[in-house]
């Protein structure tokens, strides 16, 4: 993994953490392991990522429909 993974990878559990605060740290990870269907031990920086970005982008579009709907 390279430091510009790790940068993101931190930024996306940020961004969750804001999302979720009632998840603790250990929840985030688990369920962007999930996202990825992956088990937590075995899931690699990289599928962290994508899982995570993957969730925040599907979030932010729900999101914005509500906000059309409304």
């Amino acid at each position: 993994m390279d430091i510009q993974t790790r940068t993101d990878l931190l930024q996306a559990l940020r961004e969750l953490a804001e999302r979720y605060p009632y998840w603790r740290f250990g929840q985030l990870v688990s369920n962007m392991a999930g996202w990825a269907d992956a088990e937590v031990w075995d899931i690699e920086d990289e599928q962290l990522l994508a899982a995570a970005r993957q969730h925040l982008d599907s979030m932010k579009s729900r999101d914005q429909q509500g906000v059309e709907a409304s």
